[in-house]
């Protein structure tokens, strides 16, 4: 039984393991980040009308769900970067939902500059606290009026959890899951300071994308010996394609 260790936060991980549990993997569970949400009075929604709402991940509509001025945005667009924020932005109650044609944060600009007019309102960018790329920034520059909205804040674990130190401690095989490059290095970080980066190090990696495998390589002080594949494109079932668990 192939064993797989999923990194990703509980809010997102659920369906991930669902998949890896059906197609007969033992998983374990690692998650690097911790999700916290900020308040309504934290969020500085803009009070007047907004034509699009940038999503670059789910929890960013998570987020929006959660506060009382999605009760006015759910009649904006929705610019998703992919199926997982699509679902998401589905549940919190968006009516007109775009998703990019490419699944990242480049993907939801280039959607936003074609689709969008810069003279029709706001563009609201539900953030994290910490961001990949420069979406204010490039939207700022095609003319658009953008307002960041920073509404959750991924934060780091504090230690793996006691069944992944377990089997690395004796040096079982397995892959890791490896969806940002941020979980790349906090996973690299933990297993070095609780002394297993050696165990680390042999396992297999199956990451979202090339910067996530760019990533995982530069933090890892004694590289990786074990396999490493990277997605097609930066979604789950491309991984699982990847793995060999669903098909391309």
């Amino acid at each position: 039984m192939t064993t797989v260790i999923v990194t990703r936060p509980p809010e997102d991980a659920a369906s991930l393991i669902r998949e890896l549990q059906t197609a007969g993997c033992r998983v374990l569970f690692a998650p690097m980040l911790e999700i916290r949400f900020r308040e309504a009075e934290e969020a500085e929604i803009p009070e007047g009308p907004v034509q699009a709402v940038a999503i670059t991940s789910a929890n960013g509509a998570r987020a929006l769900a959660r506060l009382p001025a999605m009760a006015r945005l759910r009649a904006a667009t929705a610019v998703v970067v992919g199926p997982a924020s699509e679902r998401a932005a589905r549940e919190a109650g968006f009516e007109h939902i775009l998703r990019a044609e490419r699944g990242d944060v480049s993907g939801v600009i280039a959607t936003i500059r074609t689709r969008m007019d810069p003279s029709s309102g706001v563009i609201l960018y539900a953030s994290g606290a910490v961001t990949r790329g420069d979406l204010e920034g490039e939207l700022a520059r095609a003319g658009f009026n953008v307002h960041r909205a920073v509404l959750y804040e991924a934060v780091p674990a504090r230690a793996l959890s006691p069944e992944v130190r377990a089997h690395l401690r004796q040096s079982r095989p397995g892959w890791v899951t490896l969806f940002s490059p941020r979980t790349a290095r906090i996973w690299a970080d933990a297993t070095r300071a609780e002394g297993l980066a050696q165990a680390a190090a042999r396992l297999d990696y199956a990451c979202l994308s090339e910067n996530v495998r760019n990533a995982l390589l530069e933090a890892m002080p004694s590289g990786v010996t074990g396999r490493i594949v990277t997605a097609a494109t930066p979604d789950q079932s491309a991984l699982l394609a990847a793995l060999g668990l669903k098909e391309a």
